[in-house]
């Protein structure tokens, strides 16, 4: 169920309990309001002390009895006592294990979009913290935050049809899409240690080469088995001053049984065909970006983020400098609920370029549209970490996607639609950041 469906998806498996996360004020009370109630009493009825959390259109408030009694009046969704010791912490997760875990000891008061925010004590925190991998964060909930921005519906009447935007956007091929996902089905598997995940690098390559793309693979190891990157470029025609844009996917894939099956239709076939479908756009367009861009297809993500932490790590600080947008495809066509949704993933430090792809989202797409400042889980990861502004577009139901690296995920599974909104959206960051990006400063 989508999370803005308000009513039955509020139901959250909301079974509450909070904690006292700042000595500054040790909460008695927890409640779940949906936000603009809560945020409406806060400022009616506050002291100054209460402590809120905010994950699309649900407010997680912290506070004393007497802020509790009045809020009760305006009927939560939930209000319950913390008991002593308590506290609440906050797990992000693109780990499929750990979002359908149960945390034995502990109370899950939300679980919703590769958020769970859990109630426990000091030692069954410890726990909580053993869980933390390059898949999963664990910490003690932020307060007064937004993690996840509402829901925002961008709606087909707005969407502009005849800028030059529009125009670019327009000869997004479809086609060629749905066959080149269709391609790295067919290789069963793109599981990093295998032969066929290698032959699908040199399957995309070839693509790149025919697109007229220089293409390079860059060398590197998960343990002692040997890999590539895969890097396409088209050289900008002033990279001296707007620098590299980069559109990246991971190819690999996995499942419960990798070496053999793992067809990975939208983890992540479904984000390296678009990396090769923008790569496309740009070649067809005949526009000439005036910054360099790169089209990087990594290897080794679903074992640790390998390929793009290889990537960043042999760049040198001015290449690192250089790089003004990183596009990161990941899960962009699972949508089995009504309305189409994504979610927009980066770091608070990059808060212009998110606002930047709202905006585009806007103008150019139709979905609903949610933020999170609490990136964690993908390629765009290791970039954020080095400060390199870097923006993950995502399916919205991936934490409730069944087949979620699974030998179902298959071609069948995938929303076309969805695929080709994100695509619509990306296309346009494309051209804001790399062909026309005079405009967009």
């Amino acid at each position: 169920m989508k999370f803005f469906a308000r009513t039955s998806c509020i139901g959250l498996y909301v079974v509450l309990m909070l904690a006292c996360t700042s000595a500054a004020m040790a909460a008695d009370w927890v409640q779940v309001v949906l936000s603009d109630n809560g945020y409406e009493q806060i400022k009616k009825s506050g002291s100054g002390g209460e402590i809120f959390t905010q994950f699309g259109d649900i407010l997680i408030i912290q506070s004393g009895e007497v802020f509790n009694d009045k809020l009760i009046k305006s009927e939560p969704i939930s209000t319950v006592s913390v008991q002593p010791g308590e506290k609440l912490y906050l797990i992000t997760s693109k780990d499929p294990a750990i979002l359908k875990a149960s945390f034995p000891g502990t109370r899950t008061i939300y679980r919703e979009m590769g958020f769970i925010v859990i109630l426990a004590d000091e030692t069954e925190a410890m726990n909580l913290f053993s869980k933390q991998s390059d898949f999963t964060k664990v910490e003690l909930l932020p307060e007064n935050q937004v993690i996840l921005t509402a829901p925002v519906s961008t709606g087909v009447t707005r969407i502009k049809t005849e800028d030059d935007t529009a125009k670019f956007i327009k000869a997004l091929d479809m086609k060629a899409f749905m066959q080149d996902t269709t391609a790295l089905v067919d290789f069963k598997s793109r599981y990093s240690y295998v032969e066929s995940a290698q032959n699908s690098i040199d399957h995309c390559d070839k693509i790149f080469s025919k697109l007229g793309y220089k293409t390079s693979k860059q060398s590197f190891k998960i343990g002692s088995t040997a890999t590539n990157n895969l890097i396409a470029e088209r050289k900008g025609e002033n990279e001296e001053k707007y620098g590299q844009v980069l559109v990246v996917g991971h190819l690999d894939s996995t499942s419960e049984s990798p070496r053999d099956n793992a067809p990975g239709a939208d983890d992540n076939g479904s984000g390296s065909a678009g990396v090769i479908a923008l790569a496309r756009l740009l070649n067809e367009s005949d526009l000439k970006p005036a910054a360099t861009v790169k089209f990087v297809l990594f290897m080794g993500e679903e074992q640790g983020l390998y390929g793009s932490k290889a990537y960043i790590k042999e760049l040198s600080a001015a290449e690192r400098a250089s790089i003004k947008a990183v596009l990161n495809l990941d899960m962009i066509s699972f949508d089995a609920v009504a309305p189409l949704s994504i979610m927009l993933e980066t770091s608070s430090f990059n808060r212009p370029m998110a606002e930047k792809l709202q905006k585009l989202a806007l103008d150019y797409a139709d979905f609903t549209i949610q933020t999170s400042f609490n990136a964690w889980g993908s390629d765009h990861a290791p970039f954020l970490q080095q400060k390199i502004p870097a923006v993950l577009t995502i399916e919205s139901e991936f934490a409730t996607n069944p087949n979620y690296h699974k030998t179902t995920d298959l071609i069948k599974i995938m929303n076309q639609n969805l695929c080709l909104q994100i695509l619509r959206l990306n296309a346009a960051a494309l051209y804001a950041y790399a062909i026309k990006p005079e405009l967009n400063n």
